[in-house]
C-alpha cells in the first residue's frame, strides 16, 4: 500500500483514481428518486452537521456537487457503503441510513486531510465486525451527560457502534428509578430517566447503541447500603472507595431480592431500547451464600450441588425474565459455560477462565488488549492494535466483535479521561472496522500522528500532548520498523525471536 488515504479506520477496498476533486466549503446534494422521504432527510441532516452547515440540496442534478443514492447491491449490508470522488463531484451509495452516516464520516476525514484538493479515489466499505463497542464505567466515577455526548461524537467518528455503559458497582448506582427511590443520590451522580432517554437518541442519531449495565449479584455494595435486607447479612454497608472485590452479594435465597431485581431489569429496559441488557458476572464471592440459611435453604429446595449451581440458577431466572422484556442478556466470562442458557452472550475479559471457552456468542475484550485504564507503558498502542490478531476469521460465527474498556476508580476528570483515550480508542476503531488483512499498524501510526487531532469533533479541546506529539509519535515508528528489522534478520539467521 504505497500511498493510503489518511483514513481511520481504513477502507475495505479503496482504488486511487486520477484527478483532484477541488474542496468546497459548500456541498450541493442531489438524491436520486429511490431515496425515500427519511432517507433523504437523513441525507441532508448528515451532510449539514458533518460536512457543512451550510450543505442543501440542490436546484438541479447538474448544480449538484455530491449525489447520494440507494444502492440495492448492499441491500443485505446496512453499514455498508460506496463512496467515489471524481473531479466533478462527489457520488454516495448506501442502501440504510448507517451506511449513509459512515460514508460521510470518511468524507468528512477526507475533507480535513486535504483542505484544498481531495484526491479522486474509489471506495467501497463495510465493516468487519458488527459490534464495534466502548464500556465506560460511569459507576465508580460519575461522567456528566455532556461529557458522554461529546464521547459518542468522537466515537461515531471512527464509526464505533456500540456504547456500554456501566451503571452500577460497589461504589456507585447511576440511575434514579421509581421503584426504588433510595438507589443513588443527585449529590455523589446520578442520570434521571429523561437524561438517559435523552442520551439513547442522542446516540442512535449518530448510530450508536447504548447498552446498560446493572451488575449482579456481586459488585452491589452501593446496592446494599440503600437495600440492605437484599444482602445475606443485613448489613449495615458502606460505599467504598477506589477499587477491590468486596464480600457482600445479593442474596438470592430470599424472594423480595428477586422480585427486587426483576423490578430493576424492567426499569431499565424501559429506559434502553437496545436488544441488549448487561448482567455484570464478574468477580463474585460466594462465601456469603455457604453460611447464608435463605440461600442454603434455595438451594437444597432445587436439589443443586454447590454454589455455582445456585449461581447458574439464579442467571437462568434473570435471563428467562429478561427475554420475557425483549432482551438478550450479556454475562462477563467468569463463570458462563456450555451448562449455561445457550442466548446468553459472553463478554471475554479475562481469557484465561475456563469459560471463555464455551460455544456461546462472544465479546472480545480480554485485559491484556483492551483495558483503557492501564497506563500507555502497560497498555501501548501497539499492543491495542494487536488485539485485532486475535479477530481471526475462523471465529467470525461465534465472535459478535470486541470492545475497549475504561474503568475508572482513578479516572474522574475529563482531562485523565483523554489521556488514558487517546489515541488507543482510534486504534480499536480500526481493529474492529477494517478487515484483518488490511490492519497494517505502520500506516495507522502514520495517519494518526498527522492527522488524529484533526479528526476529532471541534469541541473536543483537550488532547494529551504524550498522544499526538508527532515527534514521539515518529520515535514509535522509528522503533516498530528497528524491532521489526530486528526481528526479520533474526528469523533469517535461524534464530527464535520471542
Amino acid at each position: 500500500m504505497p500511498h493510503p488515504l489518511p483514513l481511520i479506520p481504513y477502507p475495505s477496498d479503496v482504488v486511487m483514481l486520477d484527478g483532484l476533486f477541488r474542496n468546497s466549503r459548500r456541498f450541493s446534494l442531489s438524491l436520486e428518486r429511490s431515496c425515500d422521504q427519511s432517507f433523504s432527510d437523513s441525507a441532508v441532516q448528515y451532510a449539514k452537521e458533518l460536512l457543512d452547515r451550510d450543505a442543501c440540496l440542490a436546484s438541479s442534478k447538474e448544480a449538484a456537487n455530491l449525489s447520494i443514492r440507494v444502492e440495492p447491491s448492499l441491500h443485505d449490508k446496512e453499514e455498508a457503503y460506496t463512496l467515489e470522488v471524481l473531479p466533478q463531484n462527489v457520488s454516495i451509495g448506501a442502501y440504510g441510513h448507517q451506511g449513509l452516516f459512515y460514508a460521510l464520516q470518511t468524507l468528512r476525514q477526507l475533507q480535513l486531510a486535504y483542505p484544498q484538493s481531495i484526491p479522486c479515489c474509489r471506495i467501497d466499505d463495510s465493516p468487519s465486525l458488527r459490534w464495534r463497542a466502548f464500556m465506560l464505567d460511569v459507576a465508580r466515577s460519575f461522567c456528566p451527560v455532556g461529557e458522554i455526548r461529546r464521547i459518542i461524537d468522537i466515537m461515531a467518528s471512527f464509526k464505533l457502534n456500540v456504547l456500554h455503559l456501566h451503571l452500577s458497582d460497589d461504589q456507585g448506582w447511576r440511575v434514579a428509578l421509581d421503584a426504588y427511590p433510595e438507589l443513588g443520590d443527585e449529590k455523589s451522580g446520578q442520570y434521571t430517566k429523561q437524561e438517559l432517554k435523552e442520551l439513547v437518541e442522542y446516540a442512535s442519531v449518530r448510530q450508536i447503541m447504548i447498552i446498560p449495565e446493572i451488575d449482579m449479584p456481586g459488585h452491589v455494595t452501593a446496592l446494599l447500603a440503600a437495600y440492605p435486607a437484599l444482602s445475606c447479612t443485613g448489613g449495615p454497608f458502606s460505599i467504598p472507595k477506589g477499587e477491590g472485590i468486596f464480600p457482600d452479594i445479593l442474596c438470592v435465597g430470599k424472594e423480595e431480592t428477586l422480585d427486587f431485581v426483576k423490578m430493576v431489569l424492567k426499569e431499565i429496559a424501559s429506559l434502553f431500547p437496545s436488544p441488549y441488557i448487561h448482567l455484570g458476572g464478574d468477580e463474585i464471592p460466594l462465601e456469603r451464600w455457604a453460611t447464608c440459611p435463605d440461600c442454603q435453604k434455595r438451594k437444597q429446595a432445587l436439589a443443586l450441588s454447590d454454589e455455582k449451581s445456585l449461581l447458574r440458577w439464579f442467571y437462568r431466572e434473570m435471563t428467562h425474565y429478561a427475554n420475557s422484556l425483549g432482551k438478550q442478556v450479556l454475562l462477563y466470562n467468569d463463570y458462563v459455560d456450555d451448562t449455561y442458557d445457550q442466548s446468553i452472550i459472553t463478554q471475554i475479559w479475562n481469557p484465561l477462565l475456563d469459560g471463555s471457552q464455551s460455544e456461546h456468542q462472544a465479546i472480545l475484550s480480554d485485559y491484556f488488549h483492551s483495558y483503557l485504564d492501564m497506563d500507555h507503558t502497560l497498555l501501548s498502542l501497539h499492543r491495542v492494535y494487536k488485539l485485532g490478531e486475535m479477530l481471526q476469521p475462523g471465529n467470525q460465527a461465534r465472535v459478535m466483535g470486541a470492545e475497549l474498556m475504561l474503568w475508572t476508580e482513578y479516572i474522574s476528570t475529563r482531562e485523565k479521561r483523554d489521556l488514558h483515550l487517546f489515541p488507543r480508542l482510534l486504534a480499536g476503531s480500526e481493529i474492529f472496522w477494517t478487515r484483518k488483512d488490511m490492519h497494517e499498524y505502520h500506516r495507522f501510526l502514520g495517519t494518526c500522528s498527522q492527522y488524529g487531532k484533526l479528526f476529532l469533533p471541534p469541541h473536543t479541546s483537550i488532547t494529551p500532548r504524550h498522544a499526538w506529539d508527532p515527534p514521539l509519535i515518529r520515535q514509535f515508528i522509528s522503533r516498530w520498523k528497528r524491532k521489526r528489522r530486528v526481528k526479520r534478520n533474526s528469523k533469517m539467521a535461524g534464530i527464535s525471536f520471542a
